[in-house]
């Protein structure tokens, strides 16, 4: 089955030990919600702020290592046998960053975390197709934050650290005019590629259509 989506915008985020969020005092100017965020809900906030023609609405969103900054947090407390943060258990599952979209933007639709490995951005794309049949417009998010302490000592081939990308997407009987593949950036984490190709290619072209097939 092959499903074609139209990309109707597209952002995207590469740091390589951290992305800048320059906006994220103005984006959101309470000081006690803005401290909360993890840096993968920064980087969430300022691709929404960057992407057209997403009003709120259904969101997918896909990582393969998570919140990793607040779950490293975690397992050094227990090692040092130091008590928990609250903030950071809170922090620390898949759809934190999505969850505090939803909260920022009063975003009451559903949303979809998925998290596959190598193939994240390949299944965010194969669920945004499923889910965009019926019509509506969608957000597709994948992100990874990977700066952490030590990471240097794990890490051989990602040279990119921290990434986020964004589409909005809705479905189309118009003929592709892409074909999906892998980005040929070099260093970046495989679980954004096929995503990440789509936001470098999409705005060269005067309609953006890609065919995903399932």
């Amino acid at each position: 089955m092959n499903i074609h989506l139209e990309i109707l915008s597209s952002a995207f985020m590469l740091g390589e030990k951290n992305v800048e969020t320059p906006n994220i005092k103005e984006l959101v100017p309470q000081m006690m919600v803005r401290r909360r965020l993890t840096k993968a809900a920064k980087i969430a906030v300022e691709l929404l702020n960057s992407v057209k023609h997403f009003e709120g609405g259904r969101i997918i969103c896909g990582s393969a290592f998570g919140e990793l900054g607040t779950t490293a947090n975690i397992l050094n407390a227990m090692k040092d046998k130091q008590a928990l943060s609250p903030t950071d258990f809170q922090n620390s599952v898949y759809n934190t960053a999505v969850s505090y979209l939803s909260i920022l933007y009063r975003n009451h639709n559903e949303i979809l975390t998925l998290s596959s490995g190598d193939k994240t951005s390949l299944n965010v794309l194969k669920a945004g197709a499923l889910k965009a049949l019926d019509g509506d417009v969608l957000l597709l998010l994948c992100f990874e934050t990977l700066d952490i302490p030590n990471i240097e000592q794990v890490n051989r081939c990602i040279t990119y650290l921290e990434s986020g990308v964004a589409l909005v997407v809705r479905v189309t009987k118009e003929h592709a005019t892409m074909k999906l593949q892998k980005s040929e950036l070099v260093g970046i984490p495989n679980s954004i590629s096929e995503m990440l190709y789509v936001a470098q290619f999409a705005p060269q072209l005067e309609r953006s259509i890609v065919e995903v097939v399932l």
